[in-house]
């Protein structure tokens, strides 16, 4: 069985595996992320990041048009492998580049295992388009180079004021005495 490379800090692959399986083993593998690791022939590998299913559970949409709409394959890429998704009918197993967690790896699947294919996940076709208002430019302003400062001298008056005014009202409460 040939081994595949896993590039380190590989993103954006799909890769599809077909699964030589009987139902029991396949439904085991789904839920056994150790037993993913020990087929794909590594060490470890984070379940989160694959699929184990039956292909006929896609119904019409098929596995061609699950990578498509659903993992956002170019369908340039799944048109080269139409064939081969179309005549899968049992079990696969799909793998996201996350599942090994950015590390350089080498693959060595085992003989039940068979690798259909690898996909690159596309991005929205999202064109990048010149922002020309006002509004969207940088700021052009002037900014401030120090902080502007308290107005002095206003607080003595004040006090000197509160002042005066007790001492009033305290010799009125006196002589009303």
């Amino acid at each position: 069985m040939p081994h595949t490379e896993v590039a380190p800090q590989e993103a954006d692959k799909v890769r599809v595996y077909a699964l030589s399986l009987s139902d029991a083993e396949a439904r085991a593998m789904r839920d056994d992320e150790t037993a993913q690791a020990a087929a794909l022939g590594v060490d470890r590998i984070d379940a989160a990041y694959t699929e184990v299913f039956r292909v006929a559970d896609l119904d019409q949409l098929g596995l061609a048009g699950y990578l498509r709409d659903g993992n956002g394959v170019n369908p340039d890429q799944i048109e080269t492998d139409r064939s081969k998704l179309a005549a899968l009918d049992g079990w696969v197993m799909i793998v996201y580049s996350r599942a090994f967690a950015g590390q350089s790896l080498q693959l060595a699947p085992i003989p039940a295992l068979t690798h259909i294919g690898t996909y690159t996940e596309g991005g929205p076709d999202t064109p990048v388009q010149a922002m020309e208002a006002e509004a969207a430019q940088p700021y052009t302003g002037i900014p401030r180079v120090a902080p502007s400062e308290p107005a002095k001298g206003g607080g003595g008056k004040t006090m000197v004021i509160v002042a005066v005014a007790v001492l009033i009202l305290l010799i009125i409460w006196w002589l009303l005495a």
